[in-house]
């Protein structure tokens, strides 16, 4: 993975977009700019919760090679706390963008505060060329300040949910802004939708492309049903292209 990524070529007119398991993902553009979201690489919950892992990471934290890491929310599946102290010291220009109850762990993991950008929801930032729309996510109890976002890459749009419930009208500036891809989290535990919500939230966002996310990591994290979502979409919004990556494949996503 790590070869095939820094070594990738992402044609004119296209994005690179990799899952790397669980909510985390990679993009690279045809400039080769590459830009981090979510990476859970290490097992960092189940040395904190006892969540053990059960798919391996594509990559370890040691290969990682990024300009920007995005975060939506603090919990240690999306900000490792095994993994982001790695990147942050073998990456000395990467920035960092996260909502407000990332900022301890950014701390802890040794980024500095002129390298982190604080995300407010219903705001567009515009961090090294990569715009940023932000929605509020509605993580219950268990997030105060965690985000849904939309990142454009030289006009494609990719629409992440990060962890929420289905709230179509809190989640609406992810849709109005026309994603191309929308990347929804699909476990059904600990508030966050599951396939059927999932499938709704396609349905009105209207993406070219759905892949879904959040899923079969860990046991605890809920009965996820990716084949269910890939149905539920056909019959809801069979306009749209359902995709199931295996952690470490790259979809190519062609501008409009």
């Amino acid at each position: 993975m790590s070869l095939s990524l820094v070594d990738a070529k992402v044609p004119d007119g296209t994005l690179g977009l990799w899952w790397l398991g669980q909510a985390g993902f990679v993009f690279k553009t045809a400039g080769g700019k590459v830009v981090y979201l979510d990476p859970y690489l290490s097992d960092a919950a189940e040395r904190l919760f006892g969540f053990k892992r059960l798919s391996a990471p594509p990559l370890a934290a040691e290969e990682v090679r990024a300009d920007l890491l995005v975060l939506t929310h603090e919990h240690a599946d999306h900000l490792d706390p095994d993994t982001v102290p790695i990147i942050a010291k073998n990456n000395p220009k990467c920035r960092f963008a996260a909502p407000q109850g990332c900022a301890e762990g950014l701390s802890a993991a040794g980024v500095r505060s002129d390298a982190f950008v604080v995300m407010q929801p219903n705001q567009r930032y515009e961090v090294d060329g990569v715009v940023i729309r932000t929605a509020k996510a509605d993580h219950g109890d268990l997030s105060d300040t965690a985000l849904s976002l939309v990142l454009e890459f030289d006009g494609i749009r990719i629409a992440c949910t990060g962890d929420t419930a289905f709230r179509p009208q809190l989640l609406r500036p992810l849709y109005d802004v026309q994603p191309d891809v929308l990347l929804p989290c699909i476990n059904g535990a600990f508030g966050n939708m599951g396939h059927i919500d999932a499938a709704m939230l396609t349905q009105a966002a209207k993406p070219r492309f759905a892949v879904p996310c959040h899923y079969w990591t860990f046991a605890e994290h809920g009965a996820a049903d990716p084949a269910g979502f890939v149905h539920a979409c056909r019959c809801f919004c069979p306009e749209v292209t359902t995709l199931l990556l295996r952690p470490g494949e790259r979809f190519l996503v062609p501008s409009e």
